[in-house]
This record gives structure tokens, sequence and C-alpha cells, in this order.
């Protein structure tokens, strides 16, 4: 029997967000309820005295013991933590200034120039610029295969392109049988494509 409960973690706390913004709601609307009711003894108020009444601070709600660590940190922990952010932003900062190699490679520079001439809505601009770079090949446009799903197509348009595709043109599905031919066998996916995943 299926459970009618939501299962998934994303669900759970998506839930756990929702309990916790609404007794956090009513926690604010209780603290400043009972501040008016407490001056106004059996009157009935109506929502905008109880909206209008100020939300008491800390100090007066929490106990002393607790007031204590807030408002008094340790300093020794407050220069580590100083001395953190510091080592922190000059890694940052030498990582930024050190040429990092990128994954794409850049755009020539007349498709890059289709950024900025028209807008999208009138199919120029971004849109242009999106749908010249989208008919680029996948290795021109990256050096390496950067997902694993690139792996499987990687220089299948090099094959195409040259001679392999000339003995599939008469075919009307030449580029599929390339692919069926390099990739897999008739007992499944071929040995050489698997021993690069072990």
């Amino acid at each position: 029997m299926a459970r009618n409960f939501p299962a998934d973690t994303r669900g759970q706390r998506a839930l756990e967000e929702l309990y916790e913004k609404e007794l956090k709601t009513q926690i604010k609307w209780f603290l400043r309820n009972i501040k008016s009711k407490q001056d106004n003894p059996g009157k009935i108020l109506s929502a905008n005295e109880i909206m209008n009444t100020p939300l008491p601070t800390a100090a007066e709600v929490l106990p002393k013991h607790l007031l204590e660590p807030i408002s008094s940190p340790t300093p020794h922990l407050m220069d580590s933590v100083k001395k953190e952010q510091i080592a922190l932003t000059t890694l940052i900062s030498e990582e930024t200034d050190s040429k990092v190699p990128m994954d794409m490679c850049p755009a020539e520079p007349k498709v890059v120039h289709l950024l900025y001439d028209g807008i999208s809505k009138e199919g120029k601009g971004r849109a242009k610029y999106l749908k010249e770079r989208n008919k680029t090949d996948v290795e021109d446009k990256y050096l390496y295969p950067v997902l694993s799903s690139m792996e499987y197509g990687w220089n299948q348009g090099r094959l195409i392109k040259e001679g392999a595709a000339a003995a599939h043109k008469n075919k009307r599905h030449g580029r599929v049988r390339i692919i069926e031919e390099s990739f897999y066998r008739r007992n499944g996916i071929p040995i050489q494509h698997c021993a690069g995943m072990l």
C-alpha cells in the first residue's frame, strides 16, 4: 500500500519551514497580544489595537542566564573569526587574480557583437546570439566534455563530417547508423567504451 505523506526530504524540509514560520508568527502575535491584554484586562481589542502595540525586546522576554552570552561575546572568539575572514578574503582574491582555465571556448567576435545589436523581442540581441552560438558544434564550444553525458557523443560530429558519413550518405538515417555502429554492439555497449568507465 502506498504512503500518503511526503516521504522525500525536500517535501519534509518545506513542511518544516512552513511549521517554523507558522510558529514564529504565532509567538510574535502572542507576545504582541499579551502586552495589550495586560494593559487592558477584560477588554476585547480590535486588530488595529493589537497591531499597534510594540513588541517586547529580548531583554524583557528572555531570562538573565540566556542574555549574558548574547550581550558579552568572548573576545578571543571574535579575534579568531576576524583572522579567518581576513585569510579567506586573501585566498579568494588570489584565486580571482590567477587566470583560471575556462571550460567553454570564447565566442567569435562577430557572434559576440550580436549581443549588442538590438533586443530579444525583435529576434536580435541575446536571442540571435544564442541561436548563432547554438549552431556551433559542442566540440567547438568546449575544450573537453564538461558533463558525463557529453562523453557519449564526443567527436561524433567529426565522424559524421568526415569519411564515415560518406558511406551512409544515401541512407535515410545515416547519422543514427554511425552512432549505432560506433557506440552499440549487438550484445550491448562496446568493450572499448566500458574500459574508460572502470
